[in-house]
């Protein structure tokens, strides 16, 4: 099990807000059984969005991988997440 964290950024001046718990629930919303996530805990900043994640992976890189993934259909698909984006740095 590998420990792994994202970014997601808006680049909206007056980003809408987030509550943690909700971003929680939407990623998890959106992972299925292939990733292999066993934990999930966000912390929302004004701008920021931090993602952190216990996933069951061979690599650091291949779990990392999984959870971008997660997020990626997360971004695509949830209204209420339009405006952000996985920040690569």
């Amino acid at each position: 099990m590998h420990l792994v964290a994202v970014t997601l950024t808006c680049s909206d001046p007056v980003p809408p807000r987030l509550a943690a718990g909700a971003v929680t629930d939407l990623i998890w919303l959106h992972c299925r059984r292939a990733d292999r996530v066993e934990h999930i805990r966000t912390r929302v900043d004004l701008d920021r969005c931090r993602i952190a994640a216990a996933i069951i992976a061979d690599t650091p890189d291949a779990a990392a991988a999984n959870l971008r993934s997660v997020c990626e259909r997360a971004l695509q698909q949830v209204p209420a997440l339009r405006g952000w984006r996985l920040s690569l740095t």
